[in-house]
């Protein structure tokens, strides 16, 4: 019989599966609410705030550790995290909840690039493999998918699925930064910081649309599913734990939310998944899987912090270093799709 402790991790096991499989809906979510990509990016950072002001708060009366609203570097994170919504949002809208969650996981090797550029990380042979893989995966989506419309341009949803990958790794980039100079917080700090600058970019393209208010209902229960199930419980369970898993499963939790998205966008949304999108969808997946496992042990050079202290360390899964951050932790971008 396990001892009072080891009941205590059991749950711990299972918070990176149940984090991911809650993620894998956020695509499901925003075409069930059906509303303009601005207007829907723009609602599920507003209605996800008040949660993590509440968490923040409590995390912060229950420990000696300073309260940390204001995180710049997070913040300056969240207006590309604030692009990448608007961006993926919109891919969804014409790709379909499926595939248009399957290209912006190439943002693992974008962050394996900006790695070798700005912090010396030297990946392993199987990177360079993966990258072929990846563009050619991406050509097929885009030369053989079907739109979810009538009206839709594949090329177009592609662009914009792409578009969101590289935004995606661009804060990752930033929010691995901002652990090394802001030191650490909790999940919950970084995801308040974060999304406050994300609300500064989508409430902005919203009004210019004249589309930041509420969206109706049901749409606005859609949306609440999507900010409170999918993009806090799901990410807060996920990067809580994942760091926890061994390698080879921390590969499978990274593939587990497109696929998974894949599987929702067909038997719940009906969306045109043949043989060409299926085919297409697992080379650019066989290539993030790749290019995860290649960067898992990078060498690299740590970003320095205040005090000026630096070193080398090892990454893992998408090139953050696996001793950097809130224990250790990687700032998972799967985690807030």
């Amino acid at each position: 019989m396990p001892s009072a402790p080891d009941r205590a991790r059991l749950p711990m096991a299972v918070r990176p599966w149940l984090g991911a499989v809650l993620i894998s809906f956020s695509g499901v979510w925003v075409r069930l609410a059906d509303v303009e990509a601005a207007r829907s990016a723009f609602l599920r950072l507003s209605y996800a705030l008040p949660l993590l002001a509440v968490l923040v708060a409590l995390r912060a009366g229950g420990s000696d550790a300073p309260r940390r609203w204001f995180r710049p570097m997070a913040v300056v994170a969240g207006l590309l995290f604030g692009v990448n919504l608007v961006a993926w949002h919109a891919s969804l809208g014409i790709i379909g909840a499926g595939l248009g969650t399957v290209l912006p996981n190439l943002q693992v090797v974008v962050v394996g690039l900006l790695g070798v550029v700005l912090f010396r990380e030297r990946p392993r042979p199987g990177f360079w493999v993966a990258l072929p893989l990846v563009l050619v995966g991406i050509w097929l989506l885009s030369a053989l998918g079907r739109p979810v419309v009538a009206d839709g341009s594949v090329p177009v949803g592609v662009g914009l699925g792409v578009l969101a990958g590289v935004t995606y790794a661009g804060w990752l980039v930033l929010l691995r930064v901002a652990r090394g100079r802001e030191g650490g917080g909790s999940a919950a700090e970084l995801l308040w910081s974060l999304c406050l600058g994300g609300l500064v970019v989508t409430g902005g393209v919203a009004v210019a649309e004249g589309v930041a208010g509420p969206a109706g209902w049901p749409a606005d229960g859609w949306l609440l599913l999507l900010a409170l199930g999918s993009q806090v419980i799901g990410w807060l369970l996920l990067t809580s734990s994942i760091h926890l898993l061994p390698a080879a499963a921390t590969s499978i939790a990274l593939l587990l939310q497109p696929v998974l998205a894949l599987v929702w966008g067909a038997v719940l949304l009906a969306e045109p998944v043949g043989l060409p999108q299926v085919a297409g969808a697992a080379i650019v997946l066989a290539g993030v899987g790749l290019a995860h496992r290649s960067l898992r042990t990078t060498e690299v050079r740590a970003v320095p912090s205040q005090t000026g202290s630096g070193g080398h360390g090892r990454t893992r899964g998408d090139g953050s270093e696996a001793g950097a951050g809130v224990g250790g932790r990687r700032p998972d971008g799967d985690a807030v799709r």
